[in-house]
């Protein structure tokens, strides 16, 4: 029994001893067992993502111990590390390390500053290591042995939190073709899904603009440029995180300021009436109820111009992937130079909205619309004389501007048919308005038999009939009181 008694003690003390030794080797040797003393300790805290932390700091001192020195020879050093967990064994994340000049006596602190550019916690920890001299027992007293020792400091607790952000702000700039900035250009900023929420600014005389916005998802455009320009219609995504701003065209990057620029509104000629804008065909024939293309429409206008294009300057550019401007092997549509030419005047924006120029379709009334806004300025108002054209129609805004100016009437009913074509009898009219014409009934009435110009399929009584013969007929003419006066047909 007492044989059974000692081996059941055995077997306890050898499980303690086994315990102590598995627990020794996980754990540091304190500061208490050797020649160093941590008196100070680094202090935790919780950090906002980004935000500059304050630096970690730890005191080390050394005072020789009885029957323990420093051994000199070997280096001191002050090395800093991080843990995913609450604890200063793990010596995997070695973040740096300096070395300590001996002396008799050591009080130094250290510094370290936690990165904050993660969210996450981290537990921080400086350990010096030294080399102790020990008299080796059973020995003289001067036969000594070299020790490795290390001192650690408690680990310290870094949080780094995301931002409890719910908006961002960002600047947009307006400059023009020589890049002066521009003032008074209206930047509209609009939510992408969700709750619809429109934000307007206008560019300050530095042509910037600053938006502050909620967290989300945006389109950036320019609603309306200065007065005496022509807005852009590029657009944006701009998304707004609680990381940062992000311009979608570059999302690799951080948000660099959008530069919207700007071209002078061409000018109209609105004085000469020399020559006819508007020809009819060789068969005689005016076809006033034919639908117009968009390519002649905007060669039309071309011709407009008080700055006239000079028709031997190649402007041919890859603006349209459907304006062949290139292929040896075709020829040149007839339109290419004078539409790359009014591109490149600034006269076509929101003209194509899908990318691509369609030259053969037909123009819509909304699309005229729009091509002519962009000879004047456009007047933002928040009057919509149409029933069937909604606030949110892509043209709202050159509609109402045209039909401000009294360019467009629309319809009895209110309507304005934004997407029926337009026909060669509206845009004459149209235009004749742009352009403060109107022909003289009583001189082309007066002078019928001698017309330069008549139309087999169009008879006096057609409702266009005098505003196509203003556009198709050059003249001379006076002006008084607001009224056109032909005084004689002229010779071009």
């Amino acid at each position: 029994m007492k044989n059974k008694t000692k081996k059941l003690i055995s077997i306890a003390l050898a499980a303690v001893l086994a315990i102590s030794l598995s627990v020794a080797a996980t754990i540091t040797v304190s500061a208490e067992d050797g020649l160093f003393n941590v008196t100070e300790q680094p202090v935790g805290e919780t950090y906002i993502l980004g935000q500059t932390a304050v630096p970690l700091k730890v005191r080390f001192e050394y005072k020789p111990g009885q029957n323990r020195i420093l051994y000199q020879p070997a280096p001191i050093t002050v090395s800093w590390y991080w843990s995913d967990t609450e604890s200063n064994t793990d010596r995997s994340h070695f973040i740096k390390d300096e070395v300590i000049p001996y002396d008799r006596t050591i009080d130094e602190s250290f510094l370290h500053t936690p990165s904050t550019d993660e969210v996450g916690v981290k537990y921080y920890y400086a350990v010096v290591t030294y080399t102790v001299q020990v008299p080796i027992v059973g020995t003289n007293s001067t036969t000594w042995e070299q020790e490795p020792k290390e001192a650690v400091s408690d680990p310290a607790r870094i949080e780094v939190v995301a931002p409890d952000i719910n908006e961002q702000s960002f600047t947009v700039k307006k400059v023009d073709g020589n890049g002066v900035p521009l003032a008074g250009a209206t930047i509209r900023l609009e939510t992408q899904g969700g709750s619809p929420h429109v934000y307007d600014v206008l560019t300050d005389s530095n042509g910037e603009a600053e938006f502050t916005v909620e967290i989300g998802t945006y389109i950036l455009s320019e609603y309306a440029a200065p007065r005496g320009y022509n807005a852009t219609d590029v657009k944006y995504i701009i998304e707004v995180t609680p990381n940062g701003v992000y311009n979608l065209a570059y999302p690799d990057r951080d948000y660099q300021v959008v530069t919207f620029v700007n071209n002078k509104i061409p000018e109209l000629n609105k004085i000469d009436h020399n020559f006819a804008y508007m020809q009819g065909y060789t068969d005689g024939t005016f076809l006033p109820g034919k639908n117009m293309t968009r390519a002649e429409a905007v060669v039309m206008f071309s011709r407009l111009l008080v700055e006239s294009m000079n028709l031997d300057t190649d402007y041919r550019y890859a603006y349209y992937p459907d304006v062949d401007v290139q292929n040896p092997s075709k020829e040149i549509p007839w339109y290419a130079n004078q539409v790359c030419y009014m591109y490149w005047r600034g006269v076509l924006a929101d003209y194509s909205r899908d990318g691509k120029f369609r030259p053969d379709d037909a123009v819509t009334r909304a699309e005229f619309a729009t091509l002519a806004a962009h000879f004047d300025n456009l007047e933002l108002t928040d009057t919509n004389d149409f029933t069937d054209v909604p606030n949110n129609h892509w043209a709202v805004k050159y509609i109402n501007s045209a039909a401000a100016k009294g360019w467009i009437i629309g319809y009895t009913d209110k309507t304005f048919k934004p997407e029926a074509p337009i026909t060669r009898v509206d845009v004459v009219t149209l235009v004749n308005r742009i352009l403060n014409r109107e022909g003289d009934k009583a001189y082309i009435t007066a002078n019928a038999n001698s017309l330069p110009k008549k139309y087999s399929d169009l008879a006096t009584s057609h409702w266009g009939y005098f505003d196509i013969m203003e556009a198709s007929i050059g003249h001379n003419y006076i002006m008084s009181g607001g009224v056109e006066s032909w005084t004689a047909f002229s010779a071009h």
